[in-house]
């Protein structure tokens, strides 16, 4: 079972089905089977997006679940195990927006794992579900919080997160637990970029990670968003580069996306071409399809090459599903012919890279801000100044000032850069500890409705609203 939940980890699905399959003839009671069948359909779902495997698998999640209560009531697994099967699902469900079913999972998985952790209170796996569960119920939004509401969990990310470090030391200092060290690096990396704010944290899982990113593909892919999401374009690339070669594990093609927005992020244009090719190429899923023809246009527009971008363009139209945001702002941008001025345009890629100083001076060679074009451009320059000038660590107050030039310009606009600029304003409160500016910007960013990335920006507002509010 070691064997199995290693390979499945690794996304070696095959091989590890062969360990479970041993499993059943020598020893079929086992319900560690059950789990680790999940573990597979779980990591499938969170990496490959795939809204009709997700439809088609979703019931092996009571069979399991009929097939756990035949097994060892005794053992302190057997809790357990259904506990990480609902909290799985749980997590699968925020993904694909089933918030609903996801908060009576999570008020299920917390009743077992309480249980359990009465009855075996040295049974440290009971800190996973605990963390993971006190994580995701501030993801659920808030018109599905009475259902968790009625278990009194307090706690929040923080303690959430707290939990789950405690045991990943646990999983360095002893052999028993070392084999969970991988998965709880994944878990505890996902949490942070979604739920935190301080990358301080970032940088010490980046830092715990080290090299095993090399030996293993989910920490590839760990390692990689954190050092993004750090500003550390270079190291992204260097990462994503000495990836694992992959020998019959299940598809990541998402890495290739990824690399090739990294490309991108340096305006290196060929290099950028030819990972998103790859990806589409190879990629047999749904999700960032779009997202990728649009990047080619975007190059080609970048390019002056005005025939391959109205090529990409089509294809964004035609190709790929919108289930996530990327795909949803992909497709209108396309159905519009919708792309920023180049200026903008090259100090967005430039700031997403962690490049804030040629941002800075790509930006800077718009000289009269509103003399641009169109409205949205003048509202998207002050919202980019406004992020380029915070990474730079400007005056704070100057800052806000262009966020709130942003949010006055863009009033009534469907763009995001309204709502970012609220949210980003209150992420500057709450580091300043001015908990109530930061909740009346937090509020101020959750009253807006239908824009772009609307999900995950009102995912970190509600986010903020529980840190501040413990």
């Amino acid at each position: 079972m070691q064997n199995a939940y290693l390979s499945i980890i690794d996304l070696k699905f095959e091989k590890g089905l062969d360990f479970i399959e041993k499993e059943k003839q020598q020893n079929p009671n086992n319900g560690l089977i059950h789990l680790h069948e999940n573990y597979k359909d779980f990591l499938a779902l969170i990496i490959g997006e795939d809204q009709q495997l997700f439809d088609k698998i979703s019931s092996n999640k009571s069979k399991r679940l009929s097939a756990i209560e035949k097994c060892n009531k005794n053992s302190p697994y057997y809790l357990y195990a259904k506990a990480e099967i609902n909290l799985q699902w749980a997590f699968a469900r925020l993904k694909f927006q089933e918030y609903f079913l996801a908060a009576y999972e999570i008020q299920k998985a917390y009743f077992l794992l309480e249980e359990n952790q009465e009855k075996y209170p040295d049974f440290h796996l009971n800190k996973k579900g605990m963390g993971l569960l006190h994580c995701l119920i501030g993801s659920i939004p808030e018109n599905y919080q009475w259902i968790v509401n009625g278990i009194g969990v307090n706690g929040g990310i923080k303690q959430g997160l707290a939990e789950l470090d405690g045991l990943l030391l646990l999983t360095e200092q002893d052999e028993r637990y070392k084999f969970y060290n991988t998965e709880l690096l994944f878990l505890i990396s996902f949490l942070e970029m979604n739920l935190t704010i301080d990358k301080s944290y970032f940088q010490e899982t980046l830092d715990k990670i080290g090299e095993k990113n090399k030996q293993h593909i989910l920490l590839t892919f760990a390692a990689a968003r954190l050092s993004s999401a750090l500003g550390n374009n270079e190291l992204t690339i260097q990462i994503l580069e000495n990836s694992p070669q992959l020998n019959k594990q299940f598809d990541f093609a998402y890495l290739e996306y990824l690399l090739g927005m990294s490309y991108l992020y340096k305006l290196d244009f060929e290099k950028s071409k030819q990972m998103f090719h790859l990806f589409l190429t190879r990629f047999k899923g749904e999700n960032y399809i779009k997202s990728a023809y649009q990047k080619l246009a975007w190059i080609a527009f970048l390019e002056g090459k005005i025939e391959k971008e109205l090529i990409s363009f089509e294809k964004v139209i035609s190709e790929g599903k919108t289930l996530i945001d990327e795909d949803k702002v992909a497709l209108k941008d396309a159905e519009e012919k919708k792309i920023s001025d180049p200026v903008l345009l090259k100090a967005r890629l430039l700031y997403d890279g962690g490049y804030y100083e040629k941002a800075l001076n790509e930006i800077f060679t718009i000289n009269n801000p509103d003399n641009l074009h169109y409205n949205s451009w003048i509202v998207e320059y002050y919202y980019r100044l406004a992020r380029i000038q915070s990474k730079l660590g400007n005056d704070k107050q100057e800052v806000i000032t262009y966020y709130q030039k942003a949010l006055k310009k863009g009033k009534g606009s469907k763009g995001y850069f309204e709502p970012m600029s609220a949210l980003q304003i209150g992420l500057i409160y709450e580091k300043q500890n001015d908990f109530n500016q930061a909740e009346i910007y937090f509020k101020k960013c959750l009253s807006m409705k239908d824009f772009d990335y609307e999900r995950g920006i009102h995912q970190k507002a509600r986010a903020g609203l529980e840190r501040i509010s413990n």
